[in-house]
C-alpha cells in the first residue's frame, strides 16, 4: 500500500510539474458557479476524493500552482492548506510570465522566519531584527537561456543589500500543508555577515 500511494505521490506531481513549468504559478477568479453554490476544493484530483476545504462563487485571486496533465484539475494554495479544485470553474487573470517576474510577490522562509515583499520597484524585508526594511530594486531579470522561468533580483536598502535567486518550481515551507510554485533563495547582506535564506513565494497572500 505504501508503494502504491508513493507511486501516486509522484504520478500526479509529476504531470503537476510538467504543467506548471508552462504556465503555473497562476492567479484566477472563480466563474460560473450557481447562485448559492460554492467550489469544493478536494484532497485529490477527482470528485471521489474528500472535500477538504471551499472557495465563493465570487473568489478572486485564487492560486493554481499546477495542473493535472489533462488540465481538469488544479493545484490550489490557500490559507495552511492545499487542495484540488476544477477548472471548469477558474478563469486565469494572470499573470504573463513572458513579462518578467510578477509583482506584487510574497516570499518567506522558516528557520529563522524572515519575509519580503515584492512591488513594483523594490520591497520591503522583515526578519527577527528588522521589521518592514523597504529596499531599492538596483535591477531584476531572467537566467539566460532559460525562458520566463529562472528570475535574478538585485535589492539596496542603504544598511543591506541582498541577492534574490527565484524559480518557478514545487516547494513547501517545512512547517504547513501548503504548497507553494516557486522557490527562492535570497542572499542577505548586513552589519558585516553574510547569510543565505531558502523559502518559497505566492502571488497571493
Amino acid at each position: 500500500m505504501k508503494k502504491l500511494l508513493l507511486s501516486l505521490f509522484f504520478v500526479i506531481f509529476g504531470t503537476m510539474a510538467s504543467a506548471q513549468v508552462q504556465d503555473y504559478p497562476a492567479l484566477f477568479n472563480v466563474t460560473d458557479v450557481r447562485p448559492g453554490d460554492i467550489l469544493n476544493v478536494r484532497a485529490g484530483p477527482g470528485v471521489n476524493h474528500q472535500i477538504i476545504g471551499t472557495l465563493a462563487r465570487n473568489a478572486t485571486g485564487v492560486e493554481v500552482i499546477g495542473t493535472t496533465e489533462d488540465r481538469r484539475w488544479g493545484r490550489v494554495s490557500m490559507g495552511e492548506m492545499s487542495g484540488w479544485s476544477s477548472m471548469r470553474y477558474l478563469t486565469r487573470t494572470g499573470p504573463s510570465w513572458d513579462q518578467g517576474l510578477p509583482a506584487p510577490l510574497y516570499c518567506s522562509g522558516t528557520e529563522p522566519f524572515w519575509s519580503y515583499d515584492r512591488q513594483v520597484g523594490g520591497g520591503s524585508w522583515s526578519d527577527f531584527e528588522v521589521q518592514n526594511q523597504p529596499h531599492a530594486e538596483r535591477w531584476s531579470g531572467s537566467a539566460s537561456g532559460r525562458g520566463p522561468s529562472m528570475f535574478a533580483l538585485d535589492l539596496d536598502s542603504g544598511t543591506a543589500t541582498m541577492t534574490a535567486f527565484i524559480r518557478r518550481g514545487i516547494c513547501s515551507d517545512g512547517m504547513s500543508d501548503r504548497d507553494y510554485g516557486i522557490v527562492a533563495q535570497f542572499l542577505r547582506r548586513s552589519g558585516g555577515q553574510t547569510v543565505l535564506l531558502d523559502g518559497c513565494c505566492s502571488l497571493a497572500r
